[in-house]
């Protein structure tokens, strides 16, 4: 079959002959329509990702929409060194959720890897993102700018966007319950504290590195006098650094709870059980996504290319 191979951790993935995959119980096979390149996908690829291994070669890709009995699904989940990007590939069994029909193939594959980052977070939070603020540090990239729609569709009452697009923030606060904060002018810590003051309820945090320092520190509580409601920090990407240096004092003036969410730490069933709700937002046009499309055959060259938008990787033609 031919896939997205990748042979050297320094280069983009190829199109090139793998392997028919290799059928075991409690495996299905997919045929595969397209495949999202997202940010996870690129750094497996590069061997950064704190999940790649050290063998090569294998087939880029970690999720994607493919036909299993028939039926269009969004799947992921493959055995090494199988991957999505692919022809055919082979998926646990029961990893196939039914695409709503109004949700087109390409959005499907490029929106749910990056809405999933910050609805399963959101779910784990229980009732306090009802009414209550969530900030999104990194709030202009893919991921975070859907963030800010899936923190409103749970029922924040406000969202703190921050980040460096300024187009992109004032996109952002088009809607009167999304506050934008800059990290780029003025004084962003400072701008961060004041956006902080009147309560934050959830951070979700794709950046860390120094804006986390910066966030952490607009959390400090400075008296024990002060009101000091609960934090979920949820620590998502490290765009901006992977290491912070912590006062222990934030942690003990105030009930902050810092954990991380990602590939790791999600529980896989409820994952299952949330995908649905995922792809039915995605399909009643509420939530969106620039996407740009390519073939397989030309998977290196679109790797590489800049254009704006997620890469989506289509196997037919």
């Amino acid at each position: 079959m031919k896939a997205a191979v990748v042979t050297d951790f320094t280069k983009p993935p190829t199109c090139a002959d793998f392997p028919d995959p290799t059928m075991s119980d409690g495996l299905a096979e997919v045929e595969m329509l397209a495949a999202g390149v997202h940010q996870l996908v690129r750094s497996v690829a590069s061997g950064a990702h704190y999940s790649s291994g050290d063998e090569l070669p294998f087939v880029a890709g970690v999720d994607g929409v493919g036909v299993i009995d028939g039926q269009r699904v969004y799947t992921g989940g493959c055995p090494d060194p199988y991957g999505t990007i692919a022809e055919r590939t082979v998926v646990p069994r029961g990893f196939g959720i039914p695409v709503p029909d109004p949700l087109a193939t390409e959005v499907a594959a490029a929106i749910v890897n990056p809405a999933m980052s910050s609805w399963m977070p959101l779910v784990t939070c229980g009732d306090v993102v009802q009414g209550g603020t969530v900030a999104v540090l990194g709030a202009t990239g893919t991921s975070g700018s859907l963030a800010v729609r899936i923190a409103l569709h749970f029922g924040a009452k406000r969202v703190i966007a921050v980040g460096r697009n300024a187009d992109a923030l004032a996109r952002l606060a088009d809607d009167p319950r999304v506050v934008a904060v800059s990290l780029i002018h003025d004084d962003p810590a400072e701008s961060l504290a004041a956006a902080f003051a009147d309560g934050i309820d959830v951070v979700l945090d794709y950046l860390w590195g120094p804006v986390a320092e910066m966030a952490l520190g607009a959390l400090r509580a400075h008296s024990l006098t002060e009101s000091r409601s609960p934090v979920q920090y949820l620590q998502i990407g490290a765009v901006a650094g992977r290491d912070i240096a912590l006062d222990a004092a934030i942690l003990r003036a105030r009930p902050i709870s810092i954990r991380g969410s990602g590939g790791g730490s999600i529980d896989p069933m409820l994952m299952l059980r949330e995908l649905p709700s995922i792809l039915d937002y995605a399909a009643s046009g509420e939530l969106s996504i620039d996407v740009r499309t390519a073939p397989l055959r030309d998977v290196a060259e679109a790797w590489v290319d800049d254009r704006p938008g997620r890469l989506v990787i289509t196997m037919g033609g």
